[in-house]
This record gives C-alpha cells, sequence and structure tokens, in this order.
C-alpha cells in the first residue's frame, strides 16, 4: 500500500546526436540530431508496509518515516511532445534515430525521477504531507492538542532524524486566539 505524498509536472528536454563516415572515417556523411521536449508529470509515495518508528518527545511527535520513493513510471504527455529533428546530407535514417530516442523516453524519465536533484526538489513538501497524515491521525485518536502532541518532526530513512529533529518541527498546532 502506498501514501502518495506529492506530484509535480516538468518539461524534459532529451536530445541526441549521431555521426557517421565512410571510408576508413574519410568521408562525412553529416550528423543526425534527434530532439523532443515533453511535459512529465512525477509522483512520489511513501510504502506503509515497510517500518515506520514513532517516538514522543516532550508534547513532539517524532516521526521516522520510509524513504520516499519515485512511482514509476512517470506520466509522459505525449500529447504535448514537440520534436525536432535534423539529418545530415547522406542521411536517411532520420525516423529511425528518433524512434529509438521515443522509445528510450520512459526508461530515460524513470532515472530522472529518482535521481538526487529530482528527490531534493520535492522533499520538503513530501515532508510536510506525512507531517500532515501523522497529525490527521493524531486528529482522530484525539490526541493532537496543547496537552499532548503540539507538533510532528518527520525525516525520512535516508536521513538522521536527530538533525532534522533540532531543525524545528515540520508541523505545529495552529491555536486561535481568543
Amino acid at each position: 500500500m502506498k501514501l502518495e505524498l506529492v506530484s509535480y509536472e516538468a518539461t524534459e528536454s532529451f536530445r541526441r546526436e549521431d555521426d557517421r563516415r565512410a571510408f576508413f572515417d574519410l568521408l562525412p556523411l553529416g550528423t543526425t540530431v534527434t530532439e523532443i521536449r515533453v511535459p512529465v508529470t512525477y509522483r512520489y509515495h511513501l510504502r506503509l508496509d515497510e517500518p515506520w518508528q514513532l517516538a514522543v518527545k516532550g508534547h513532539r511527535c517524532l516521526v521516522h518515516a520510509p524513504r520516499i520513493r519515485p512511482t514509476l513510471p512517470p506520466a509522459i504527455h505525449t500529447d504535448r511532445m514537440e520534436r525536432h529533428l535534423q539529418s545530415g546530407w547522406l542521411r536517411f535514417d532520420d525516423a529511425e534515430q528518433m524512434d529509438s530516442l521515443e522509445q528510450s523516453l520512459t526508461p530515460l524519465v524513470s532515472a530522472r525521477a529518482g535521481n538526487r536533484d529530482h528527490m531534493e526538489l520535492v522533499r520538503e513538501q513530501c515532508r510536510v504531507r506525512v507531517a500532515e497524515f501523522v497529525r490527521n491521525w493524531l486528529l482522530v485518536e484525539d490526541q493532537w492538542r496543547e496537552d499532548r502532541f503540539s507538533s510532528v518532526v518527520v525525516a525520512f530513512a535516508d536521513e538522521d532524524l536527530p538533525a532534522t529533529e533540532s531543525a524545528g518541527p515540520t508541523l505545529h498546532l495552529e491555536t486561535t486566539p481568543d
């Protein structure tokens, strides 16, 4: 079972160049350049069946959640895909080059979904979503109040919980003035 946390759309660009020569590399046949720009929706989740650790420190609920995972494959919006093709003067394989690039899109965007830059881009949003999930659970259990839990601190499996805790709570109890 998964807890979906965040989704966002980005336009990704992919480019390949293929240079060919003949007669022992003496005769240039030209370069075929294929480019694709396509919107991609990335989604991220936690697995609910992986270990979670909850601890209490004063009025804080400390949550050490599983690692963030990309939901694969990302959604590729082919209806808005842009293709650009530039073919060398003695090149007749431009359609095959474009087909090859198009067929590689799913593995390419799947790899990008899990790369460090993409994961760091969504980490804080995921942290807040997990804190809201825990807060809602505490509300159902009548534990989210000033005399019980008033804040939630979230760290993921690839982070150090004490270091995250010293950075401050992820979510605070909102009190309204009388």
